[in-house]
């Protein structure tokens, strides 16, 4: 039997009381990858090869529980140096929960919790969790009985779309006046510019990417001051690890020849994650962004992608594009 086989298909009975165990990363590959590929929702922030790359970047130290035996959970955390122990990723992992194998959801936030409340940790941190996530309304009541004062807050939305089977029917399906203004928007650059869009090949991706920071810097206030060196060097080592599995999008929108925006993406299983993007602010008269956007969505239809995920952040443009929203919650946990 494969491993993906085998943890989809753990029976619940054997779950209940089931224990965590601390592991090494590289002992859990297998099931990791198993569980991430059969997670109902799929998300790229779940991957271990997304997170072996977030976690290095984390300030805290990285624990990581494997939930039963054999494995039908895994919890990638971080403890930091005043004993807060939280989600492994730092803020750069937009998505965070217990990974657990379809219908063995409570059984491994159960065991989750059992093992939070075991290490007395005098905070314990739990964010960008989705709202519908049955993880938390597990774990909320078992910290409390377990002596701690929890707090649950609704953090930021994470919008996004699915996709139909072509452009045309994407864009019909936009409300009337979104879909008169991107039409619009895509007329006006190309009667205005030699405009077109592609998405990077591996051979491209080092000066792509050159580009990407360039752009970035460009760019004025929070955007700019965004990206840092060790930043920079957080996405060269994502584009690397992700690109060498064909997961990395690259989407550029070249204006009369010059490279004008970057999106910064990912496709897995079926859902592409717009992840960032830089643009010309040269050009923000020709609406480069929600263009760009726009075209990479075509282009997700294209390869055959059912979601477009526009993930945190609640800006007007994903709206424009037709998103919709679905919430990011966090639980705080003080022990009394």
């Amino acid at each position: 039997m494969s491993a993906a086989a085998s943890t989809s298909v753990t029976p619940l009975s054997l779950g209940a009381d089931a224990a965590c165990t601390e592991r090494d990363p590289g002992g859990l590959q297998k099931p990791w990858v198993a569980l991430a590929a059969n997670r109902p929702e799929p998300s790229i922030f779940f991957t271990p090869e997304w997170l072996a790359v977030a976690r290095a970047h984390d300030r805290g130290h990285p624990l990581t529980l494997a939930i039963g035996a054999p494995v039908f959970g895994i919890a990638a955390l971080s403890r930091d140096e005043d004993g807060t122990l939280r989600f492994g990723g730092g803020e750069l992992t937009d998505v965070q929960d217990v990974l657990a194998a379809p219908g063995c959801e409570g059984d491994a936030a159960g065991a989750f919790a059992r093992w939070l409340i075991a290490t007395g940790a005098p905070r314990i941190e739990l964010k960008y969790v989705f709202e519908d996530s049955p993880t938390l309304p597990v774990v909320a009541p078992a910290l409390v009985a377990g002596g701690y004062d929890v707090e649950r807050t609704r953090l930021v939305t994470s919008p996004w779309m699915p996709l139909p089977g072509d452009f045309e029917s994407y864009v019909a399906s936009l409300r009337k006046k979104e879909r008169h203004e991107l039409r619009r928007k895509i007329r006006r650059l190309e009667a205005t510019a030699r405009a077109s869009f592609r998405n990077a090949t591996e051979a491209e991706r080092g000066a792509v990417l050159d580009r990407f920071f360039e752009l970035h810097r460009l760019s004025r206030g929070v955007k700019a001051e965004f990206m840092t060196h060790e930043v920079e060097r957080f996405f060269r080592e994502i584009a690397d690890a992700l690109g060498a599995l064909g997961r990395l999008r690259l989407g550029v929108l070249s204006v009369d020849g010059n490279d004008a925006a970057v999106l910064f993406g990912f496709a897995y299983r079926g859902v592409h994650a717009a992840y960032n993007a830089a643009f010309d602010p040269g050009l923000s008269s020709l609406s480069i962004g929600i263009v760009s956007h726009a075209w990479a969505i075509r282009d997700a239809i294209a390869e055959g992608l059912g979601t477009y995920d526009l993930l945190r952040g609640d800006e007007r443009y994903k709206y424009d594009l037709g998103a919709q929203d679905r919430f990011l919650t966090r639980l705080g946990a003080t022990r009394r």
